[in-house]
């Protein structure tokens, strides 16, 4: 391993053994055997559409294409695909068309699908590679097109997975925007100013570039007068509007100017992870479900190009790690899965506990909460056992990464775009990093209440610190006598929200805390507040005994529970819906589980303390 080149390539690149190419100058298989058929037999539209393509009279482009991905060693799957779409009811749409093109490991689309004098510009190209993008799967895709200016191109497909800016404004920005537009309503009157002009100092170009730094940042740099909105500033200047607030919103008013012409390109819903770089050198897109780069038509080695961007984007040691794990699984997958599930008697005990529906004496929700645990089960040991399995290779990647850290000044660290010298920024990746060891992800769907759920009551934090086992659905009821089926005795107790930047190595290590990821934040959550830790008595946490109702079953993230509360002569009985928050990682859990246990079993209830004064 020599260079960052060799660190990306085997991560990214080795991994590829198929490539689909979308494009309707290409000749796909069906054309090449409908030409051969008799002619009683030949499809006389696919005939007539074949005979039109480029490659007829112009086939060096195509066969160097795809010579160069079949001298790979191993040669790649290739499949060509014209996406003609049919016009009839039953044919695909563009959107169809894209979901059975995550089939292939590379995707290689052209850009003008409808050719070049159809006016409709990349308009099927975008709309497969926003549907491509959404779909379920991390894909890598090549932009492949004549048409000479890259960048617009690229700038056209961003734009595409981007939703619009002027939505997110804000109730008193739409309105200034109003009141401005009056104001260059009357200079228009006047002939003092024409909008149509606009774009020569706010295009594409200077709009792509704004999204892409923020609109925070953009507007402190067109203040300044300064990078590609500097025309757009001197703009304004020239129109009289000299007052800061009148500058910052003719910019606005530029976003949503433009806006207008792109409401037909705009994305109805943007994209995760959309970020791009679009630099002389190499042009690219990445969102969180894949990687596009852009190539003009005449390089033969489109992997070459695509391993370049790749470089470009320079992906951080974590998302290597990541791509080198989803291949290794991919490769020792199925045998190692195989040999496992060889072991016929554990999983007919397996199954037959799964088919039998739990116990007999339990609702029937509950059942069918109990039956996809057992099967989660089955899939986290599964999951558990085939990373034990590849996790040298990934370990021994990982070396490779860190021998290159510092070589040729490379700083691995610079990646991630943080500055851990800066206290907001190390208190964020503190807050991160603990939450992301204890808690677990979160994710939509019924689950079986357990212990380390995380829930609020109005705004008070608790802590579900029952075992699990005593949690599921059928097992003896604690605390209470009689047996229910639909209510879930529990403990649970009372955390408070404390401020990270007032936590040290004592606090951290003391295991009175957890990390919470709510509304977008990381929420402290501790035992005691901070005066109280001092006490002798901190270990002591004030449980409470909580049941819940339908078996446990949290739904929607809400879990309805009866709190009590003691009067005078009786036993108030509250029901409540909780929201649940998060749940905590096994290891974690089990710490306010001993809890508990402390205080429930703590001695020294006769002892006394010396309370005459000194």
């Amino acid at each position: 391993m020599n260079s960052f080149a060799d660190l990306v390539n085997e991560a990214f690149i080795k991994p590829l053994r198929s490539v689909l190419i979308v494009d309707d100058q290409y000749p796909t298989w069906e054309e090449i055997l409908n030409s051969h058929l008799d002619d009683d037999a030949k499809d006389a539209d696919d005939y007539t559409r074949s005979h039109k393509k480029l490659w007829r009279t112009k086939a060096q482009g195509p066969f160097q294409v795809i010579k160069k991905f079949r001298e790979r060693k191993p040669g790649f799957v290739i499949d060509i695909h014209d996406a003609v779409v049919n016009a009839s009811p039953e044919g695909e749409t563009p959107s169809q068309l894209a979901n059975h093109l995550h089939q292939s490991d590379l995707l290689v689309l052209d850009y003008n699908l409808e050719g070049a004098d159809s006016g409709l510009r990349g308009k099927k190209a975008r709309e497969i590679l926003y549907s491509v993008l959404s779909n379920q799967h991390f894909n890598l895709i090549i932009v492949h097109t004549g048409e000479d200016d890259l960048e617009e191109v690229a700038q056209e497909c961003v734009i595409s997975l981007m939703t619009s800016c002027t939505s997110k404004f804000a109730v008193q920005e739409v309105q200034n925007i109003a009141s401005l537009d009056e104001a260059i309503t009357d200079l228009e009157d006047d002939e003092s100013f024409n909008r149509a002009t606009l774009r020569e100092y706010f295009g594409k170009k200077q709009y792509v570039y704004t999204r892409g730094i923020g609109c925070v940042k953009a507007i402190r740099e067109y203040m300044r007068n300064s990078g590609p909105l500097a025309p757009l500033f001197q703009l304004a200047q020239d129109l009289g509007f000299i007052h800061p607030k009148q500058k910052i919103n003719f910019l606005l008013w530029a976003i949503k100017e433009l806006e207008k012409g792109l409401t037909a390109e705009l994305a109805s819903v943007e994209l995760k992870g959309l970020t791009w770089s679009f630099s002389n050198e190499c042009k690219w897109i990445r969102t969180a479900k894949g990687f596009v780069c852009f190539v003009n038509k005449g390089p033969e080695n489109l992997l070459a190009e695509l391993e370049k961007a790749l470089i470009d984007w320079k992906p951080t040691p974590s998302r290597l790690l990541s791509a080198k794990f989803r291949h290794e699984l991919n490769r020792i997958g199925v045998e190692a899965e195989d040999d496992t599930l060889l072991k016929h008697h554990l999983f007919a005990r397996f199954y037959r506990d799964i088919k039998d529906g739990a116990r007999k004496d339990i609702l029937d929700e509950s059942k069918t909460t109990h039956r996809e645990q057992k099967l989660r089960e089955h899939v986290t040991r599964q999951s558990e056992g085939l990373s034990f399995l590849i996790e040298d290779e990934i370990v021994e990647f990982g070396k490779k990464i860190i021998a290159l850290d510092g070589v040729d000044n490379r700083d691995f660290l610079s990646y991630y775009n943080v500055d851990l010298d800066s206290p907001a920024e190390a208190y964020k990746a503190v807050g991160q990093y603990n939450h992301y060891v204890s808690t677990l992800p979160t994710k939509i769907g019924p689950v079986q209440l357990d212990s380390g759920h995380i829930f609020k009551i109005e705004n008070q934090w608790w802590v579900c610190a029952t075992p699990a086992c005593d949690l599921q659905p059928g097992q003896n009821t604690i605390a209470f006598s009689g047996k229910s089926k639909s209510l879930r005795p529990f403990t649970a107790f009372p955390l408070v929200k404390v401020d990270i930047k007032k936590l040290n190595d004592r606090h951290i290590n003391g295991g009175g805390y957890c990390f919470v990821e709510y509304q977008d934040d990381i929420v402290v959550l501790g035992i005691k507040t901070f005066g109280e830790e001092e006490k002798p008595s901190d270990m002591k946490v004030h449980w409470q005994n909580f049941v819940a109702g339908r078996g446990g079953l949290i739904k929607d993230n809400k879990l309805h529970i009866r709190q009590f509360s003691l009067s005078d002569d009786d036993v108030n009985i509250v029901k409540i819906e909780a929201t649940v928050i998060c749940k905590l990682r096994y290891a974690y859990a089990l710490n306010y589980i001993q809890r508990v246990g402390i205080s429930a079993s703590r001695i020294g209830l006769e002892y006394v303390h010396n309370s005459a004064p000194s």
